[in-house]
């Protein structure tokens, strides 16, 4: 038998096809494996992420560099620019193309290799140049612009917002002389100017950048905030090719997209108004040492519409970071002296001055109004009848009230008064005892009528809110104090705009209005989009009841405690308020003024209040100056002169009672060459007496001249024979003087008086105060000296 082959002949055909379909297996599994996740990458990066990739593409391959569109303007009641915009330039680096403009072919060796200290000193003189060059051009910071130029993952590096054409000019020319606008160029910006500095900064607010809003300005006070969007438009772009290593292709790719320009404001706010309303403060504070600032307000009582807002300190918005308070400066550098400005101690001081003087006290702060509230709860009880006209009440100096004595001012009592008198002499008691007929659940709807606990709906930011009992707490069996201390505006505190509007309401026939600032609003191309109509919430009182209010307040003016406000030719009314800061451990006061005139139909309604003014020792009632603490004898007179200059400025006519009539002012007549008693009869028809100097019959001359404006009843100077002196005199100091006595002085030295806060020059109890002329200052002859006059009776205590 054979034996077997131990390895038999394979079928080869049958083997090599296997074979090839396993391959083929293996492959196709392969492929599977490697490919599917490949695809999926592929749908992920085209489907998925389509949108996400196509902008990065886009960012590498084009700039884009926001445009400012142009932002509206704010004007004044008058058609005055409160804020504008201009055109500035704004500088950009790159430090992305300053590194590519440094070509790294040329710094390698014939084997390719960089020569790196060739290279990097090429790219250091690259930076140096723009560094000191930008360093001397505009004054920046060498250190932040090694940063700035150092940080090459970037393309867009803003080195300065705005800058004046005269600086853009300087920079245009550096960079073309050095031929650097692939990495350093300039785009149009939009730059925030307030012509008129400090006025009305508090409502106009100022704009900044922020982190949110990146290289673009917003709003971040006032008006420029709250209308931030209506006022700023929207964005335009310039968008450009940029090359593989970032710089900018021109020719390649280039797209402007239009801006549309902001819409423009139109304000109740009158520029020269609100100006008085910031002299009147500042002068006030000086005056009397005012330690904690003020706040005022000027509204007209038929609208709503506010005329002026004023508080102190303020600041320029066109350098908002800038302390102007001589006071918080002062804070501030003895900090700095004593911990450096680098401190935290500094920094957290410097932060508290510029919120200090951001802040506007008439719409944010809230206070204890005092004696200026009276006129609210007399309303209150003459609109329910619950008292007269006719009404007498009796004052002794103190009330019990739950327990508790509380006193008038006047600790011995006013005795005997009529309704108008308890205005008049601001008493404590009679308010209380007209309170407690009104009782308190009537009373504290009243207070809700008025307004006191909501906002005002004001269109300003940063409103306050008021701090006032609950209904439960006012009127439970413990509420009997709050009931009397809130008759006088104590222990109840509200924001200003809250008491001048509920003050409003009570004068204008008993509407409570909403307060506003903006009238219309203007689109870019002239259309009005939106107009301020007058708003009215409720009636509060009755229009009766409103005119007997207004009647007791004029009263108040002409022979109570704000008499001191009184000015000749001006029917102003008001009441006077002198408010306990109850929440402070110390002995400061508020002294304010609610004053309006004319006052049949009031067009001027003044809110003014100086806190703390400074006294001359700790427990002392008098101010350094020494003028006894309160609103009649502080604030009543800056007020009263505010409210005529307003008056004057809106050119609302004088009337004059027959009293004031024979002191208004006049015309001096031309009586040179005249006989004298022609001159005289010429003279006396103008209710003007003359003295006379030298001898003879014809006058020769005369002081003053004529068609100058001198108050009626003064004494002119007629030279008979002689030469009128050309010599100037001393101007005399008349401080104390009666009117009287003043003008006797003045007249005797050729000078003559205008008298304000005077109707009878016969009053001895009214003193000089002010004059518009310093003492021994030398003035020509026939000079009229306006001198300021106030009561001389010590208003005492809360008024």
């Amino acid at each position: 038998m054979q034996k077997p082959d131990p390895h038999p002949r394979r079928n080869t055909g049958k083997s090599n096809r296997s074979l090839f379909r396993r391959t083929v297996f293996l492959m196709v599994c392969l492929g599977i494996v490697l490919f599917i996740p490949l695809g999926m990458q592929l749908w992920k990066l085209q489907i998925t992420q389509h949108d996400y990739w196509e902008e990065r593409a886009a960012n590498q391959q084009t700039r884009d560099v926001a445009v400012n569109a142009g932002r509206g303007t704010i004007y004044d009641s008058e058609g005055e620019t409160l804020a504008m915009s201009a055109t500035v330039q704004k500088l950009i680096l790159s430090p992305r193309d300053v590194l590519a403009s440094i070509n790294e072919e040329q710094y390698k060796d014939e084997d390719g290799d960089l020569k790196q200290e060739e290279y990097d000193a090429a790219l250091y003189a690259r930076r140096k140049l723009i560094v000191d060059g930008l360093a001397e051009l505009l004054g920046l910071d060498e250190e932040r612009l090694w940063s700035r130029i150092e940080y090459t993952a970037s393309a867009y590096e803003v080195l300065a917002y705005e800058l004046e054409e005269e600086d853009a000019a300087a920079v245009r020319a550096f960079i073309t002389e050095n031929k650097l606008s692939a990495m350093l160029y300039l785009t149009p910006a939009s730059k925030r100017y307030y012509p008129y500095s400090s006025v009305g900064s508090h409502v106009l607010g100022f704009m900044h950048y922020n982190e949110t809003s990146g290289d673009v300005k917003v709003g971040a006070q006032g008006l420029e905030a709250l209308y931030q969007d209506i006022l700023s438009g929207q964005l335009g772009r310039v968008v450009t090719g940029k090359n593989g290593v970032g710089g900018e292709m021109l020719s390649s790719y280039e797209a402007y997209i239009d801006g549309q320009d902001g819409c423009s404001l139109n304000l109740t706010l009158n520029e020269a108004v609100q100006a008085m309303a910031e002299q009147t403060l500042a002068e006030g504070i000086e005056t009397y040492d005012v330690q904690k600032g003020g706040f005022c307000i000027v509204m007209d009582p038929s609208t709503g519409a506010i005329l002026a807002m004023a508080s102190t300190p303020d600041f320029d918005p066109n350098n908002y970071s800038t302390i102007l308070d001589e006071d918080l400066q002062a804070q501030l550098q003895a900090i700095a002296d004593s911990s450096g400005t680098d401190s935290d101690e500094y920094g957290e001081a410097y932060s508290a001055a510029l919120a200090s003087q951001w802040r506007n006290k008439a719409l944010s702060d809230t206070y204890e109004p005092g004696s200026v509230f009276k006129p609210l709860t007399v309303a209150m009880a003459l609109e329910e009848g619950i008292v007269s006209m006719d009404d007498h009440f009796y004052c002794g100096g103190v009330k019990t009230v739950g327990g508790w004595p509380i006193h008038c001012h006047k600790r011995t009592g006013h005795g005997d008064q009529t309704l108008t008198q308890t205005l008049e002499n601001s008493c404590n008691v009679a308010l209380m005892e007209i309170a407690e007929k009104i009782g308190a659940e009537t009373f504290y709807q009243y207070m809700e009528d008025y307004g006191l606990f909501d906002s005002t709906g004001i269109d300003l930011m940063g409103e306050g809110t008021s701090q006032i009992w609950s209904r439960e707490e006012f009127t439970g069996p413990y509420g009997a104090a709050s009931l009397a201390t809130a008759s006088f505006g104590q222990t109840l505190k509200i924001t200003p705009i809250q008491m001048i509007r509920a003050f409003a309401s009570v004068i204008n026939g008993g509407h409570l209005l909403t307060p506003y600032v903006v009238q219309s609003v203007v689109d870019s191309d002239g259309n009005t989009v939106y107009y301020h109509e007058v708003e009215e919430e409720r009636q509060v009182i009755s229009e009766e009841t409103s005119a007997r209010i207004r009647t007791m307040l004029e009263s108040v003016v002409a022979n109570g405690s704000g008499r001191n406000a009184y000015m000749t030719g001006y029917r102003i009314a008001g009441k006077t308020g002198t408010s306990e800061k109850r929440d402070e451990d110390t002995n400061d006061v508020i002294c304010s003024f609610m004053g309006f005139a004319p006052v049949d139909n009031p067009r001027v309604l003044v809110l003014l209040a100086y806190d703390s003014p400074k006294r001359s020792a700790p427990s002392s009632n008098y101010t350094v100056s020494g003028t006894y603490i309160s609103g009649g004898n502080i604030t009543a007179p800056m007020a009263g002169q505010l409210i005529a200059n307003i008056l004057d400025y809106l050119g609302v006519e004088k009337q004059y009672t027959s009293s004031e009539l024979a002191s208004a002012d006049v015309s001096m007549a031309r009586v040179t060459g005249y006989e004298l008693t022609v001159a005289k009869g010429m003279l006396s028809d103008r209710g003007i007496h003359c003295r006379t100097v030298g001898t003879g019959n014809i006058v020769t001359g005369q002081i003053p001249a004529a068609g100058v404006s001198i108050p009626g009843g003064s004494t002119v100077i007629l030279y008979l024979g002689e030469e009128v002196p050309t010599d100037q005199v001393e101007m005399p100091d008349l401080s104390g003087l009666s009117p009287a006595k003043a003008k006797e002085k003045l007249e005797t030295l050729g000078l003559f008086l205008r008298g304000t806060g005077v109707s009878d020059y016969t009053d001895s109890s009214l003193k000089a105060s002010s004059q518009s002329i310093e003492a021994g200052t030398l003035v020509a002859l026939g000079t009229v000296v306006e001198v300021r006059f106030v009561s001389s009776v010590i208003d005492y205590g809360t008024q």
